[in-house]
């Protein structure tokens, strides 16, 4: 569980936010976080080092990857909870967010939510929601349960 916690939560988490920070633009509004808690000249240190980067690295990379990894971290910190077995009981709060990311993306194809569709999104964020599923529960556990 501790290992799940630190590779399967914190660090899933923390690479997906370190791609935000590094590479995307400084307009979003955690810049104007950082600010706030003085933290904006150690982002800007790193970002000089990092942005020199981004024209080598794929497009999926640097838009897809943060949330297939944010959607493992979520799960994993989900399954945590519930002693990594799914039940009727849970599998509703374990994938409503993957649901909604998922639909979206779909949405965004068929043009009922704005947006660009993109098929790394959708890869990312399947292999989010079924990774941490698959490495952290055992697949017997995943049966309705009677009580």
């Amino acid at each position: 569980m501790k290992r799940q916690i630190i590779i399967g939560h914190f660090l899933t988490l923390s690479m997906g936010g370190l791609v935000y920070i590094s590479f995307r633009q400084d307009t979003l509004k955690m810049f104007d976080w950082f600010d706030r808690v003085a933290l904006s000249e150690l982002v800007s240190r790193l970002r000089r080092f990092t942005l020199p980067m981004a024209d080598f690295l794929p497009n999926w990379f640097l838009y897809s990857v943060p949330d297939g990894l944010w959607l493992f971290s979520y799960l994993s910190i989900l399954l945590v909870v519930w002693n990594n077995k799914i039940s009727k009981h849970n599998v509703h709060w374990l994938l409503s967010v993957p649901a909604i990311a998922i639909v979206s993306e779909i949405g965004q194809w068929f043009g009922i939510v704005p947006g660009t569709f993109d098929v790394f999104d959708l890869l990312f964020y399947l292999a989010g929601t079924v990774l941490p599923i698959l490495l952290f529960t055992n697949l017997k556990t995943i049966k309705p349960q009677t009580t």
